[in-house]
């Protein structure tokens, strides 16, 4: 099984993603991968789902998320690995820092509606979309009303009006990775080499060691954006502290461009510590 690839970073429909869990798996199976995650935006319900799906003994499982937290004014993401889904504390944990995450749309539609007289946040909180689409609710909306002909054409009314994420209180990384070990599972740092944003070598790695101290257990070392010294710096970190290492594609299917197993990394690559065991 070791020789084989891991993609611990997939989302599905139930965030932002186009594809379904029993796709995900479709196309894991057909690559030849041997171990996957899907982590959803502050969502559990494609991790839920997947694990009743599998009966394929050549492909491994464990349970994850993506959730947003900030930190000194940034938003930063944790994905999660290993948690027990059934655990009350942690999905009630996880719903509300979904509703944050879209309290940010709601937000732009206030701002935008001065400006735009065919929307309104009432007409926008009672409107659906279809999620294998992908994207988010936002940017069908935007379609929906013709102010826009694509999905990513919405993006830059984030931009102009400003609705950033950053002005979120999202939970601190502390308090996430607090929620994330109360159900049984680790904390891991999502692509450092985007969020993290020096040019000097060591003042990344002098950042990375900050957050890894405010509960982190490991790093997604390998990722594709990641330039080979970010990738370099991270796993000597993580194999210096005893960290986690773990890998993802933040596949999103036909949403955005990256595809699930991309990376091409072997599951005898990482450190998961005990978390496969567990499952």
């Amino acid at each position: 099984m070791n020789h084989k690839m891991a993609d611990l970073h997939i989302h599905s429909f139930y965030s932002d993603g186009t594809l379904s869990p029993e796709e995900i798996i479709a196309i894991a199976v057909e690559k030849g991968l041997g171990l996957i995650a899907i982590t959803d935006h502050n969502a559990l319900e494609g991790s839920r789902e997947i694990q009743k799906l599998n009966d394929n003994n050549e492909l491994s499982l464990i349970s994850g998320v993506e959730l947003d937290a900030s930190d000194r004014g940034k938003n930063l993401h944790i994905l999660g690995y290993g948690m027990d889904l059934s655990n009350e504390r942690f999905i009630e944990f996880t719903k509300k820092n979904r509703l944050l995450l879209e309290s940010v749309d709601e937000r732009l539609i206030v701002r935008m509606q001065r400006e735009y007289k065919n929307i309104s946040l009432e007409e926008y909180l009672n409107y659906n979309y279809d999620r294998k689409n992908g994207g988010w609710k936002a940017l069908h909306y935007f379609v929906e009303k013709g102010i826009t002909d694509s999905l990513t054409a919405g993006f830059a009314f984030y931009s102009k009006y400003e609705p950033s994420y950053n002005c979120i209180e999202f939970p601190s990384v502390s308090t996430v990775c607090d929620n994330i070990h109360s159900a049984g599972g680790k904390a891991i740092l999502a692509h450092p080499g985007r969020v993290i944003k020096v040019t000097e070598r060591n003042d990344f790695k002098r950042e990375l060691t900050r957050l890894i101290n405010l509960g982190i257990d490991g790093i997604e070392c390998y990722y594709p954006s990641h330039s080979h010294e970010v990738t370099e710096d991270c796993l000597s970190i993580c194999k210096e502290l005893g960290l986690l290492i773990t890998a993802g594609s933040d596949c999103h299917g036909s949403f955005e461009k990256t595809e699930i197993g991309e990376m091409e990394v072997p599951i005898s690559w990482l450190n998961l510590g005990d978390i496969l065991s567990r499952h």
